[in-house]
């Protein structure tokens, strides 16, 4: 197992190897498609090595050029939560020059919180959690002996109110899948055990 990162700009992307092929989790900005194979190639990780994609939340930076990973054969997969939620983010996304729609067709859906499911659907051992606080789409990837993917997840008291609840109750239930590493979108890799 190999895990790299391949992000650029200001968000970690993280390719992790998995027998014969890649999961890529999160992408860049839209209309940076050009960059992202750049560094894929800078850091040896083949575009047709990539089988699946997850985007943690429809947000442009962690989602923008997923129709283009699409195109290039990758298959995107969305957590049931995620899938409703696809024609609201395409409408939002549409304001940023360079987006293009992720279609609703082709797409795998992966039921969250469901560990036979991820197993199913990838082959990895793990599974995709829903874990809203940042946002209701977000899903946190957990990998077994790596770690959690959590996108734009900050700790609980970085939010206010509900967002705060939401946030504490998300980052139990990514302990509680045995995450013991945190792979966050924006920032450094962190341990779990060494927060409060």
């Amino acid at each position: 197992m190999n895990l790299v990162n391949v992000g650029y700009k200001s968000v970690n992307c993280y390719a992790f190897e998995s027998g014969d092929g890649y999961l890529l989790i999160d992408v860049g900005m839209p209309g940076t498609f050009g960059e992202l194979i750049s560094v894929l190639k800078r850091k040896s990780v083949p575009l047709e090595k990539i089988r699946f994609l997850v985007v943690t939340h429809f947000h442009p930076d962690h989602c923008g050029v997923a129709q283009e990973l699409k195109n290039s054969g990758v298959a995107l997969l969305l957590g049931g939560v995620q899938e409703p939620r696809l024609a609201e983010a395409n409408r939002t996304l549409a304001k940023f020059a360079g987006y293009i729609q992720i279609s609703d067709v082709g797409n795998t859906v992966v039921a969250t919180d469901r560990r036979a499911a991820w197993k199913a659907a990838t082959g990895i051992d793990g599974v995709l959690l829903h874990t809203p606080g940042h946002s209701d789409d977000s899903v946190t990837v957990v990998i077994g002996g790596v770690g959690a993917f959590v996108g734009d997840l900050r700790p609980p008291e970085a939010y206010t109110g509900s967002a705060a609840t939401l946030a504490k109750k998300s980052w139990q239930r990514i302990t509680a899948a045995g995450a013991r590493k945190a792979f966050p979108a924006h920032g450094p890799a962190f341990d779990l055990q060494a927060r409060p």
